[in-house]
């Protein structure tokens, strides 16, 4: 009897806001886990954009399913709102650290679409565009990247997530206890949700494209990689067991056995844990990224079930690039806070944290020599200084970012029968996150720093919209790139030149496009591409061999 009752309830809750909110002309869609009432929202040029947001794809990761797997949502009665963001998971606030934001209840994700299907007909439905964003594994949120510029003239359905951060996503026991990578989890609980849910949108679940930039690169059919992938050094975290301890240690939990720490650290508050992370960068916020994914060598469900070069990666086509001056977002807070002495005076010392090799040295006896060959390389009898600074971004960029990404598109290349295409972008307009940290040190035509691609494709929240011609055609450019990827699997640069993607064969050289500050693309090819071969030659283990049982199960 109560049963049927709360049955009937709902059903009356449901007919009477459908009432109400079909009066008002307010979106409402029914997903699995119940009904959603949306809004509206507007694109750059005045599209009008059905807006979901604040949507839970997974139960709040709290309390006990603290350092759980993404736990399924739980359904609700009535009518949720999906007018409201769901918080950003915890993690630091870059611009006052140590302070911290964001909430534990964070596994939230946004939709937009431009229509909404009649009748949920096959033959309606778009491609699915999913932007998991970046931060390093440690900060960020989905919200910030909304789709202003990319649904202009596209029919795409849109969607952004959250995934958990830093120690509460990335903790790991080294075994059955707390595997890891339960941010990754997290993301690929939200890929489940919207196979299951994307349809009531207008989207179809059969053609995904998943894409995002720095930490965020069969549940997806096409990929966009931007500034990052799996062979940054900086992307698979070492020795993340023995951080999960200090953590526990520093809480004053237990580090003996495994089940009585992670129950023990269930009862610290969220925030204490997060701001641990301070504790595991030891020369101005270097290395940026010290929790992130690791390889699994326990549990039923691994995400990372070995290192990078050993997986077979998916033979989807995958569209890649880079910045022109990547590092220049890492060298200007070194800049900005009297670093540069410090860096030259105590080289040997904070080099191996600033470019995150400190526990990758294969010989420790090489430890000085490898700094040494490093500077040798970038900056030859020249001090670090502010005549110097093109040489650091240099080297950060080649290092953190450059040839890592360059060498992930050689080896997708090399495996798959789908093509990879790669493009180094050059241009710099009106805003970028540079004006950001220091508004004096940025101006039209300057460099071109990690994260400035995206701002031509996504609208950030953190930028205006933009506000000039010369801005305003790039959209059209970057857009046109992702759009005819999208649908077709190879982008179009619109003009004779054509791009042609990575060999198949690692001896030939590089093949890429470069995006220059006059608009044009040029047909690039490089044999040594970000300076691939010095850093390929340096006798360092970024993914050291792990035991992996024979018999496992991956999640993807």
């Amino acid at each position: 009897m109560k049963k049927a009752c709360r049955i009937l309830l709902n059903f009356l809750l449901f007919i009477g806001c459908f009432l109400i909110c079909s009066a008002s002309n307010t979106p409402i869609v029914q997903v699995h886990s119940g009904a959603i009432s949306g809004g509206f929202e507007y694109t750059y040029n005045g599209r009008k954009l059905y807006s979901f947001i604040g949507i839970p794809y997974a139960s709040p990761p709290v309390q006990n399913y603290r350092f759980k797997e993404p736990q399924p949502v739980k359904p609700w009665l009535g009518i949720w709102n999906a007018t409201t963001p769901g918080s950003a998971c915890l993690g630091p606030d870059y611009e006052s650290i140590p302070n911290i934001i964001g909430q534990e209840d964070c596994l939230y994700l946004n939709v937009y679409t431009p229509k909404l299907p009649q009748n949920n007909m096959s033959s309606d439905l778009m491609n699915v565009v999913v932007y998991i964003h970046g931060g390093a594994y440690m900060s960020g949120e989905g919200i910030s990247y909304s789709p202003q510029y990319l649904l202009d003239d596209n029919d795409f359905v849109y969607v952004s997530i959250n995934y958990r951060l830093g120690v509460l996503g990335f903790a790991s026991t080294g075994d059955s206890v707390l595997p890891g990578n339960n941010g990754m989890k997290d993301q690929v609980a939200a890929l489940k949700w919207i196979k299951q849910n994307i349809v009531v949108f207008g989207g179809n679940p059969n053609s995904v494209t998943i894409t995002g930039m720095s930490a965020g690169a069969g549940l997806f059919n096409r990929a966009i990689l931007q500034s990052g992938s799996a062979f940054c050094h900086w992307s698979y975290t070492e020795n993340v067991d023995q951080k999960t301890k200090y953590v526990a240690k520093l809480l004053g939990c237990p580090t003996t056995n495994s089940v009585d720490m992670v129950e023990c650290l269930r009862s610290r508050p969220g925030t204490d844990i997060t701001k641990s992370f301070i504790n595991f960068m030891p020369w101005k916020y270097n290395p940026f990224s010290p929790f992130g994914p690791t390889v699994e060598v326990a549990g039923d469900e691994k995400f990372l079930p070995d290192i990078p070069e050993k997986l077979i990666p998916y033979d989807i086509p995958v569209l890649m690039s880079v910045t022109q001056d990547e590092g220049l977002i890492i060298a200007m807070f070194i800049i900005h806070d009297n670093g540069l002495n410090e860096l030259n005076n105590n080289w040997n010392e904070y080099l191996p944290h600033l470019l995150d090799y400190n526990y990758t040295i294969s010989n420790e006896n090489l430890r000085s020599k490898i700094a040494q060959d490093i500077k040798n390389f970038y900056f030859g009898d020249k001090p670090i200084s502010k005549e110097t600074i093109g040489n650091l971004v240099e080297m950060i960029s080649d290092r953190l970012f450059g040839y890592a990404v360059s060498k992930a598109a050689q080896y997708f290349a090399a495996k798959n029968t789908a093509p990879v295409y790669f493009h180094e972008f050059g241009y710099s307009g009106n805003y970028s996150i540079l004006a950001s940290i220091d508004p004096k040190s940025y101006s039209r035509g300057s460099n071109v720093t990690h994260s400035d691609e995206t701002n031509y494709v996504l609208k950030k929240n953190v930028f205006p919209v933009h506000d000039n011609e010369e801005d305003t055609n790039m959209i059209k450019s970057m857009v046109n790139i992702w759009a005819t990827f999208i649908k077709n699997g190879e982008p179009d640069i619109g003009n004779s030149e054509i791009w042609l993607p990575v060999s198949k064969k690692p001896v030939d050289p590089f093949r890429f496009i470069k995006i220059t500050q006059q608009q044009t693309f040029e047909a690039k090819e490089q044999l040594n591409h970000r300076n691939y071969a010095f850093w390929s030659s340096l006798p360092l283990t970024e993914f050291h061999e792990v035991n992996i049982p024979e018999d496992i199960k991956t999640e993807l």
